[in-house]
């Protein structure tokens, strides 16, 4: 395993002052899959105190000083020295009651959550794998150290990244440690939102489709208001699939970034809550309005930015909007949403159609051609906004409008001037208003 120097500097260090020092974690799992390590972590022998003898003259972080870790900084680069640990008794199903140090790299590594996370290098002994890390890295395994039911007991933190590695690397995961974590989801209820979020956003960002499928309980447990997606027949020409498995197909077909597949996750979460039978089929009026309420209340509750949330929202509110291969229906959707907005839409309309029926996965070529043709559009002709209406708000409202239809009242004058219908002059924008409105 090739180092970079500064890590080669630290390893040096603890064993020239009589102390073991191995790299463990993430670094070489990472260096194993043949990727190449963000950071370092160092597992010692050496205890606090000592670790900050040894580094004296180096600038150092102590802030985990009381789990154990002492950072150092070398050339700008950040390594997490961490004393060989015992955990104490978990009570609260998430953080140890107290930690205790050992002279024994056996005994840290046997507190680690997963085979693949319980791999320690250096050059002078090679890898230590006590638990068969390397073969399951090798065969795509995820699988606890241990026992899993007594692992997720200790962390229930640890059933989500056992997921996201899962996810992030395409593996599978084994039998035993997944039936444990069905059995112990309800420990996610321990877990923070913070937590949940950022494990959340790593599963969605993976190779998730098998993970979202086989492991929708642990999906629910987190985000109860799926419950109701779960076997939802939508009995329409449209769909073979239940609400959810349409939702889990529409996840893994979406670009994988937070926003665009929380916002396939989240779209029709209203579904349910939406349907009636009309001539022997299923109908879903409105669902796009309840899915974004509902979404709404998810993404506040795990502490999503507002970033995230304004636009996660927008996409689930709009994402059943017509949109036909046009140059008019095209200008009209980039002046009304503006232009990121507008493709972002015609992205969720391919999405959304790769969770249809097969019978239906034609109209994937044809949302294709629209996105070609909008960025045709915005190459050759300027969009128009409503900051470029020669009327605004304060003059729409001397006309009688107030609150919400001022806004209605600007888009309809948008959309007019866009089309070629009106003007874009004040005297002409604010007859047609008031002999269409008033």
């Amino acid at each position: 395993m090739q180092l970079p120097e500064y890590v080669y500097e630290v390893l040096q260090k603890l064993n020239n002052n009589g102390y073991e020092a191995y790299c463990v974690g993430g670094c070489v799992r990472d260096y194993l899959l043949g990727q190449c390590p963000e950071d370092y972590d160092v597992t010692t022998s050496a205890l606090p105190e000592q670790i900050i003898e040894v580094f004296d003259g180096y600038r150092l972080l102590t802030v985990g000083l009381k789990h154990g870790t002492v950072t150092v900084i070398i050339n700008k680069h950040p390594v997490e020295i961490t004393t060989y640990r015992i955990d104490g008794e978990y009570i609260d199903h998430r953080h140890p009651s107290k930690v205790g140090f050992t002279p024994n790299l056996a005994d840290d590594l046997a507190r680690r959550d997963l085979t693949i996370n319980a791999i320690a290098y250096n050059d002078k002994v090679g890898m230590v794998d006590l638990y068969g890390g390397a073969e399951d890295l090798k065969n795509g395994i995820i699988r606890c150290v241990g026992d899993p039911m007594k692992r997720f007991d200790e962390d229930g933190l640890r059933i989500l990244r056992a997921l996201r590695f899962a996810s992030r690397y395409g593996f599978s995961i084994d039998k035993e440690t997944s039936d444990a974590i069905h059995r112990q989801k309800f420990l996610l209820s321990f877990i923070s939102a913070e937590r949940i979020n950022s494990e959340l956003c790593g599963i969605l960002t993976g190779d998730c489709y098998d993970i979202l499928r086989n492991y929708s309980d642990v999906i629910c447990e987190i985000i109860p208001e799926m419950y109701p997606c779960i076997g939802f027949e939508q009995h329409s020409k449209y769909h073979d699939k239940t609400v959810y498995g349409h939702i889990v197909a529409t996840v893994a077909a979406a670009e994988p970034t937070v926003e665009a597949r929380l916002t396939m996750l989240l779209h029709d979460i209203g579904k349910p809550d939406s349907f009636f039978m009309k001539d022997g089929a299923g109908h879903f009026y409105g669902h796009a309005d309840v899915s974004s309420k509902i979404a709404e209340k998810i993404l506040e509750r795990l502490r999503f930015s507002n970033k995230i949330k304004d636009e996660v929202l927008f996409l689930i509110e709009n994402h059943g909007i017509v949109i036909n291969d046009d140059i008019r229906s095209i200008r009209r959707g980039v002046a009304r949403y503006g232009a990121e907005r507008f493709l972002k839409l015609i992205k969720v309309h391919y999405y959304d159609t790769c969770g249809k029926a097969p019978a239906y996965f034609g109209e994937k070529a044809l949302f294709d051609s629209i996105e070609k043709h909008t960025r045709e559009f915005l190459q050759n002709e300027p969009p128009m906004s409503l900051k470029q209406l020669k009327v605004n708000g304060s003059d729409i409202s001397q006309l009688g409008f107030t609150g919400k239809e001022i806004g209605k009242a600007l888009n309809f004058l948008l959309e007019q001037v866009v089309n070629g219908n009106c003007e874009n002059d004040k005297d002409s924008l604010l007859a047609l208003i008031e002999n269409n409105y008033l």
